[in-house]
């Protein structure tokens, strides 16, 4: 039994779109509770999406008025911290040197993720400078995870997982649009819009989730803040099925209770969303069988486990 973590970095996520729904829905949802609207013609598709477990839909952009936009908000003002910018991209065409996502202002304000037809290049900009990114060959028709992320001064561009071009030492103070986030398009009045698909849209404000290579993950971003989880075991030390009860240890509170697995001893509890940041729980396991304890059974007590 494989059991997911959480997202530990759930409070620095600002915005999370998996894409999800229906075929031909105009409903987006944002995990972490902003609005968003579909504009022209966009909308949910079942025609394409990325190759990851569960998912059987996507956003479908046709490069002609079709964009998503979130209004604007400091969450998207990086100052000169970490963050992270990342979503799954299928480019349809190349055509008009599309943009996955913006909140461009102008020459000097606003940051774009965009690849550009004049150098055949993918890059993110701040106003109309390229601060990272490299000349790029894309191939129509492909589902690509694009990702831009910032840790100390070092900036860096990830395509599914491989770093594009070499790291920038950057400390540009990200800052200042107010203008509505834009998915698939910059501006209102530009023709520079995405023709394609987008999915799994993630921005971390504070956190640089990739300092280097990595593999990503087969599975759709986790939409929970923490899994805490462990391993039960008998006398003996086996692995053994046992009631885990899990608790807040600053307030008592009840988060929830599970059998844990019979054969691997293995639990996890999901906490809430809500709140603020989850540093310490402690989990009751019953260390006869499965059952709730009677008088004579005693409780095993665990404090301060991993919140993910």
């Amino acid at each position: 039994m494989s059991l997911p973590a959480g997202d530990q970095y759930w409070y620095s996520k600002v915005l999370g779109l998996h894409c999800d729904g229906a075929n031909n829905s105009t409903t987006f949802t944002d995990v972490k509770g902003k609005t968003v609207t579909a504009n022209g013609n966009a909308k949910i598709s079942t025609a394409q999406y990325p190759s990851l477990t569960g998912k059987t839909s996507s956003g479908s952009l046709d490069g002609s008025g079709d964009y998503l936009s979130v209004p604007d908000s400091s969450d998207w003002d990086f100052g000169t911290g970490d963050f992270t910018v990342r979503v799954y991209v299928r480019f349809s065409s190349f055509t008009n040197s599309p943009v996955v996502v913006s909140n461009y202002l102008n020459s000097t304000t606003g940051w774009t993720i965009q690849y550009t037809n004049a150098d055949t290049s993918l890059k993110f900009y701040n106003g109309d400078t390229a601060l990272v990114g490299t000349t790029w060959s894309g191939t129509t028709n492909v589902w690509y995870l694009v990702e831009v992320s910032r840790s100390g001064t070092s900036l860096k561009m990830f395509l599914s997982g491989v770093q594009l071009g070499t790291t920038a030492t950057n400390s540009t103070n990200i800052t200042g649009s107010s203008e509505p986030l834009r998915i698939g398009r910059i501006g209102t009045g530009s023709s520079v819009g995405l023709n394609g698909y987008i999915s799994e849209v993630e921005i971390y404000k504070g956190v640089a989730l990739n300092t280097a290579a990595y593999t990503p993950s087969s599975d759709p971003f986790v939409d929970n803040y923490v899994r805490v989880s462990g391993t039960t075991k008998d006398s003996g030390g086996n692995f053994a099925s046992r009631l885990v009860r899990v608790y807040r240890q600053d307030t008592g509170a009840f988060v929830g209770e599970q059998l844990s697995n019979g054969t691997t001893g293995e639990w996890a509890i999901t906490a809430a969303n809500t709140g603020s940041t989850i540093t310490k729980h402690f989990a009751v396991m019953h260390d006869d069988d499965a059952n709730p304890p009677t008088t004579s059974e005693n409780a095993l007590i665990y404090d301060n486990i991993t919140p993910y």
